[in-house]
């Protein structure tokens, strides 16, 4: 079974995947793009892997949190082209994808829980705190957005890290790392094959009073 999934949470990413394989990847680092190319990444997967789009079982899109623009963009995109193909379409988030594609070979290393990060600019930080348990993710905390200095002290993944290295410790060499759409559709289809609960395909946004961390998180 074929899934397209979606992200614009950072950089445009889209991609073809099934249970166990990614077929079909188109990704830009620029965070100012995405309505400019979303349409052409989404035609270029299903060419590449050969697929119409009655061959996809559903569409996953990220919902943040991330900037306005361009999570508007991606969520919207993904919702409507569900729609017009007549398929389901399914909201992950997207710090969960970003934590999906670290857990794997960070468990392997020793680490138990971590910290994942991203731009929210304003000087702050999009997180949520994981657990990682057997080669996969569990969030315990989150998502936030905060200043980087208010982040629980834990090892961090993602590019939150690469811009506040003073106030957070980053795990070496995952201070650029953005959500990527093909471990977004990966999570997802886990979460489906497990019965786990995706989200809302609305965009998250997080500022200020939509998510407060408890002051007794902060420094744990």
């Amino acid at each position: 079974m074929y899934y397209l999934a979606v992200d614009c949470a950072a950089g445009a990413s889209v991609a073809i995947v099934t249970e166990h394989d990614t077929i079909a990847t188109r990704h830009t680092e620029d965070t100012r793009s995405h309505s400019e190319v979303l349409a052409g990444y989404v035609a270029e997967v299903l060419e590449e892997a050969s697929l119409g789009v009655q061959d996809l079982q559903a569409v996953f899109a990220g919902v943040g949190p991330g900037p306005f623009t361009g999570l508007r963009v991606g969520v919207l995109t993904a919702a409507t082209l569900a729609d017009s193909w007549g398929i389901p379409c399914y909201g992950v988030m997207s710090l969960d994808a970003l934590a999906e594609q670290a857990v794997a070979p960070l468990w392997r290393e020793g680490y138990e829980e971590l910290v994942v990060a991203t731009d929210a600019r304003r000087h702050e930080v999009y997180w949520a705190h994981y657990e990682l348990i057997g080669g996969q993710s569990q969030r315990l905390h989150g998502p936030f957005v905060t200043s980087a200095e208010d982040v629980t002290r834990l090892p961090v993944v993602g590019a939150g890290a690469g811009l506040y290295p003073d106030a957070l410790h980053a795990v070496p060499g995952w201070d650029r790392a953005q959500p990527l759409a093909e471990f977004l559709g990966h999570y997802g289809i886990r979460a489906l094959r497990r019965g786990r609960g995706l989200e809302a395909v609305t965009p998250m946004y997080l500022r200020g009073h939509d998510a407060h961390i408890p002051a007794a998180m902060r420094h744990g």
